[in-house]
C-alpha cells in the first residue's frame, strides 16, 4: 500500500471517529429541539443555524478553505505559514466583525418592531454565528497543519456539551435557549486558534500569492452558493409558501440525511490535504488509484445505510421525533435516498480543488444552484414538502454527475461506474429485505426485523457481487486493525474474509 492512500485513510478516519461523536451530538439535539419544541419550535431553530451558518459562509472570504490548502505546503518555509495565518486572520477580523454588527441591528429593528422575546432569538443567532465562524476558521488552520487529532478532540468535547445544554435551554428557554447549546458546540476549536495566531508575525499582503487569493475567491462564492442555495434553500421556500412547522417537517428529514451527508463532508478536508500532496508528486497513476478505492469503499458505506434507510423511513421517523411528523414520511425517504449521491460528490469535489481548479467548482456550483432555484419555484408550490425533496434529489444527482465528468475531464481520474454500479445492486437488495420487514411488522418489532435482514442480505450481496478485493482488505487491515481493541481483531478478520473470497 502506497504511504499516500494510507496517510489518506489515516486522516480520514480520525476525522470519521470525531464526525461519529459530532453527529450522534447533532442528532440527538435535533431530535430534542423536535420533541420539546414540536415542528414549530424545531423548524424556528433550524432556520437560525441555516442563518447562522450563512452568514460565517459570507463573512470568512474563503480564507478557511485557502488556509487548509495552503499551510500544509508551506510547513518547510520556517515562518512562512504563520504569516499567511495572520495576514488571512486580519481581513478575516473585519468582514466577520462587519457582519456581527449587521445582525446585532437587525436584532435591534426587531426589538423596537416586535419584542425582546423575538429580538434575543436574533442576539444568540449572532452569537453562534461568532462561534462557528471562528470555529471554522481554526479547523481549517488546524487541519491544513495536518492536526487531525485536535480538532478529534474539541469536536468531542463540543458534542459532549451540546446536548445537555441543547436540552436546558429547549426546555426553559424555547428555540432561543435550544440555539445556546449550538453555540458551546464550536467554542472548543474556536479557542484553539490562540495558538495558531503568533501576534509576533507581521502580516503581510505579499505573502497572499495571486493563486491564493483566486483559490480563496472562487471557494468562498463557491461556499455561498452551496450554504445559501443548496444546503437550505429549501427553507426559505417552505416558511415563504408554507409554515415554520414545514421548515420543521423538512429539517427531520435533512437531520435524518444529513448523518451520512456530514461525514463525508468532515472526511472532505483529509482528502484535500492527501490529493494535494499526490498532485505535488505529480502521479498520476497513485492519484487514479486512489480516487478510485475512495469512492468504492465510501460507496459500500453509503448505500446500504441510505437505500435501506428510505426503506424503513415509515416506522423511523415517528419512533425517532414523534407522532406529529408523520407528514414528513415521504419527503424524509426522498432525501435519505438521494444522500448517497451527495456524500460521494465530496470525493470529486476534493481531487478538483486539490488540483488548483477552483473556477471548475464555482461553475458546477452556479448551474446546480440556478437550476435548484427554478425546480423549487416550479415544485413546491405544486406539491409541497415532497416537491422540495424531489428538487434536492435532482440537483444532488446532477452536481455528482458533473463532478465526476469535471474531475475525468481536467484532472484525469475515473469514476468506477461498473463497481459503483454493482453497488447500487447490493443496496437495493438490502433496501428490498429492510422493506419486506417494515410491512411485515409494527413499530419497534418492524425495525428490530427490518435492519438485521437488511444487513444479512446485504453482505450475502458484497460477498457474491465481489465488491471488495484482497487489496482493499489488506488496505483495511494495514490502516485499522492496529487501532481495533484485540478482541474485535478476529472477529474483523473473519468478517473482512468472507466479504472478500480468495
Amino acid at each position: 500500500m502506497s504511504a499516500s492512500v494510507s496517510n489518506l485513510l489515516k486522516s480520514s478516519l480520525i476525522s470519521l471517529a470525531a464526525t461519529l461523536i459530532s453527529l450522534v451530538a447533532g442528532f440527538a439535539s435535533s431530535v430534542i429541539a423536535a420533541r420539546l419544541l414540536g415542528p414549530a419550535g424545531s423548524g424556528k431553530v433550524a432556520y437560525a443555524l441555516w442563518i447562522a451558518t450563512s452568514a460565517a459562509a459570507l463573512a470568512d472570504m474563503g480564507l478557511p478553505q485557502m488556509l487548509l490548502r495552503n499551510t500544509a505546503s508551506l510547513s518547510g518555509n520556517g515562518e512562512t505559514w504563520k504569516m499567511l495565518v495572520r495576514t488571512a486572520f486580519r481581513s478575516f477580523l473585519i468582514s466577520v466583525g462587519m457582519v456581527g454588527v449587521a445582525i446585532l441591528v437587525f436584532a435591534a429593528i426587531v426589538y423596537v418592531q416586535r419584542d425582546a422575546h423575538h429580538a434575543w432569538l436574533w442576539i444568540v443567532t449572532g452569537l453562534l454565528f461568532l462561534s462557528y465562524a471562528f470555529h471554522v476558521f481554526s479547523t481549517a488552520v488546524a487541519r491544513g497543519r495536518n492536526n487531525f487529532g485536535q480538532t478529534a478532540r474539541t469536536t468531542a468535547l463540543g458534542g459532549i456539551l451540546q446536548i445537555p445544554l441543547v436540552f436546558a435551554g429547549a426546555w426553559l428557554l424555547g428555540p432561543t435557549g435550544a440555539l445556546i447549546g449550538y453555540v458551546a458546540r464550536y467554542l472548543p476549536q474556536a479557542l484553539q486558534l490562540r495558538e495558531y495566531i503568533d501576534h509576533g508575525t507581521e502580516p503581510s499582503r505579499n505573502v497572499l500569492t495571486p493563486e491564493m487569493r483566486r483559490y480563496g475567491r472562487h471557494i468562498w462564492l463557491s461556499d455561498l452558493i452551496e450554504i445559501l442555495v443548496l444546503s437550505r434553500i429549501e427553507f426559505l421556500f417552505l416558511g415563504l409558501l408554507l409554515s415554520s412547522t414545514s421548515i420543521g417537517y423538512f429539517a427531520a428529514g435533512l437531520g435524518l440525511a444529513g448523518l451520512i451527508e456530514q461525514v463525508m463532508l468532515q472526511i472532505s478536508p483529509a482528502l484535500i490535504v492527501s490529493f494535494t500532496e499526490v498532485h505535488a508528486k505529480n502521479d498520476r497513476r497513485i492519484l487514479n488509484a486512489a480516487y478510485s478505492r475512495v469512492i468504492r469503499i465510501v460507496a459500500l458505506v453509503m448505500l446500504p445505510i441510505s437505500f435501506g434507510g428510505a426503506a424503513i423511513m415509515p416506522d423511523l421517523l415517528p419512533l425517532i421525533f414523534g407522532d406529529a411528523f408523520d407528514p414528513a414520511i415521504p419527503a424524509s425517504a426522498t432525501l435519505l435516498a438521494f444522500v448517497w449521491l451527495a456524500g460521494l460528490s465530496v470525493i470529486p469535489w476534493g481531487i478538483i480543488g486539490a488540483s488548483g481548479r477552483s473556477i471548475l467548482l464555482l461553475r458546477v456550483q452556479i448551474t446546480s444552484a440556478i437550476l435548484m432555484i427554478l425546480l423549487l419555484t416550479a415544485l413546491v408550490p405544486l406539491i409541497g414538502l415532497q416537491g422540495a425533496a424531489i428538487a434536492r434529489a435532482a440537483i444532488v444527482t446532477l452536481t455528482f454527475v458533473l463532478l465526476g465528468w469535471t474531475a475525468w475531464k481536467y484532472v484525469g481520474v475515473s469514476v468506477p461506474v461498473a463497481a459503483l454500479a454493482r453497488t447500487v445492486v447490493a443496496a437495493l437488495f438490502c433496501a428490498a429485505a429492510a422493506g419486506v420487514g417494515i410491512y411485515s411488522f409494527d413499530g419497534a418489532a418492524a425495525l428490530a426485523t427490518a435492519i438485521p435482514a437488511g444487513a444479512v442480505v446485504y453482505m450475502l450481496a458484497v460477498r457474491f457481487l465481489r465488491l471488495i478485493t484482497q487489496e482493499d482488505v489488506k488496505i483495511l487491515i494495514d490502516t485499522v486493525g492496529s487501532k481495533l481493541p484485540g478482541t474485535s481483531r478476529p472477529v474483523a478478520d473473519k468478517l473482512l474474509t468472507f466479504l472478500a473470497p480468495r
